[in-house]
C-alpha cells in the first residue's frame, strides 16, 4: 500500500461566504481628480487543512474561478520554526508568482492555516453580485486532486461604517439616494476614506496578541518587542535567537547577575552551554630568585573578583566575539572582571 493510499485529508474554507464590498472603477479624469477616496476592498479568509499520513507529503493548493490577480495567498511562518523541524521546513513552502497557487509541505499529521486574500476592483464586465470559486487541494507530485473546496464572494457596493457614528438623518438620506441612484452616494465614498486611514490602526489592534508573542510577532517588529523587555539592540543575532532571547528576557533579569543567567544568556547565543570558573587558580614554578614575603612579589596572575568564560564550539570563528563580551559586560556584577576564551570544540 502506498503511502498516497494511507494519507486521510480534511479542510474546511471558512467563513462559508464573504462579502466584498466594491466600488464601480471611475474614469481617469475622476482618479486624477478624486484619488483619495477611490478605495480596494482586502477581505481574507482561512483554508485550514489537516493532513493525517506516516511520511511527510507536499500539497499544491489553487484557487479556480475567479480573474487572474484576484485572489493571493498568504504562507502563515509556524509558530516557531525550531520546534517545527528548522528553515529547511519552510524552504519547501512557496507561492506562485501571481499568487494563485501555493505548495505547502506537511509533516505527518500536521494541521496549517493559510490565509487566501481577494483583492479586486468592480472592473467593466464585472457586475455585483454572487461569485463562486473553488480551492483545489492536489498532490504536488502526481497532480491528483485530493480535495476541492467551494466558496463565494458576494460583490457589493459598500456603507461606509462611520454613518452609524452621525445622526440618523445622514444614514437615513444616504440610504434613499442609494434607492434613487442606484449607486453609492459620493458623501459615502466621502466618509470611506476616513475609514482607510483607520484601517492600519483596527489591523494592529486586531493582532495584537500576535504582536506580542516573541516567536508569533513579524521579524520587523523584533526590535520594538525587545525594548519592552529592556534587551538592548542585539545586532548581528539571527532572527531564531532573538526571538528565544525575548522569550526568555524575563527569566534571565531574575537570575541576572549570576553564573546562572549568564550561562544561559550566552548558551542563546552561542549554542553551547559555556564554562564559568569563579574561582580560576592557575599553577604556577617558584624560581631561584624568588622572595617570599617581598611586596613586589605576586603569586597567581588573575586579580581578584575576575572569573574566567570559556565558549568551547565547533566552528568559533561562526561568533562574534565582540557579541560575546557584550553579553557578559551586561550580565556580570559591576564589581568583577572577566577573561573570555572562545576554543575550538574536540568532535568525537
Amino acid at each position: 500500500m502506498t503511502t498516497l493510499e494511507r494519507a486521510s485529508l480534511r479542510a474546511t474554507l471558512e467563513p462559508d461566504a464573504l462579502a466584498i464590498e466594491l466600488q464601480p472603477r471611475p474614469s481617469e479624469a475622476y482618479l486624477a481628480r478624486f484619488a483619495p477616496i477611490w478605495h480596494e476592498a482586502e477581505p481574507a479568509r482561512r483554508v485550514v487543512v489537516e493532513v493525517e499520513a506516516e511520511e511527510p507529503r507536499r500539497l499544491r493548493l489553487v484557487v479556480k474561478g475567479l480573474r487572474s490577480g484576484w485572489a493571493r495567498w498568504e504562507l502563515l511562518a509556524r509558530r516557531a520554526r525550531e520546534l517545527e523541524g528548522g528553515a529547511a521546513l519552510d524552504e519547501q513552502d512557496r507561492v506562485s508568482e501571481f499568487g494563485e497557487s501555493l505548495v505547502a509541505l506537511f509533516r505527518a499529521g500536521e494541521r496549517r492555516t493559510f490565509h487566501l486574500n481577494v483583492s479586486l476592483y468592480l472592473l467593466p464586465g464585472v457586475e455585483p453580485g454572487v461569485r463562486f470559486f473553488e480551492v483545489a487541494i492536489l498532490d504536488d507530485a502526481t497532480g491528483e486532486t485530493l480535495r476541492t473546496l467551494t466558496g463565494s464572494l458576494l460583490l457589493d457596493h459598500p456603507d461606509s461604517r462611520l454613518l452609524a457614528s452621525l445622526p440618523a438623518l445622514y444614514g437615513e438620506a444616504m440610504r434613499r439616494l442609494t434607492e434613487e441612484e442606484g449607486q453609492t452616494p459620493f458623501f459615502t465614498r466621502y466618509l470611506l476614506g476616513f475609514e482607510d486611514a483607520l484601517k492600519p490602526i483596527r489591523r494592529a489592534l486586531d493582532r495584537m496578541d500576535a504582536l506580542l508573542g516573541p516567536y508569533s510577532t513579524p521579524s520587523e517588529f523584533l526590535m520594538w518587542l525587545g525594548a519592552w523587555v529592556c534587551l538592548p539592540p542585539e545586532e548581528g543575532w539571527s532572527e531564531m535567537k532573538r526571538r528565544r532571547l525575548i522569550h526568555e528576557a524575563v527569566e534571565l533579569f531574575r537570575w541576572r547577575g549570576t553564573r546562572r543567567g549568564l550561562s544561559r544568556y550566552l548558551e542563546i547565543y552561542a549554542g553551547t552551554v559555556p564554562e564559568i570558573d569563579d574561582q580560576p587558580v592557575r599553577g604556577m614554578r617558584l624560581g631561584p630568585q624568588t622572595r617570599l614575603g617581598y611586596p613586589g612579589t605576586s603569586l597567581g596572575d588573575i586579580p581578584p573578583h575576575t572569573f574566567v568564560v570559556t565558549v568551547a564550539v565547533p566552528d568559533p570563528s561562526a561568533l562574534d566575539e565582540a557579541i560575546l563580551h557584550d553579553i557578559v559586560a551586561y550580565e556580570k556584577p559591576a564589581h568583577t572582571a572577566y577573561t573570555l576564551r572562545v576554543v575550538p570544540r574536540a568532535t568525537a
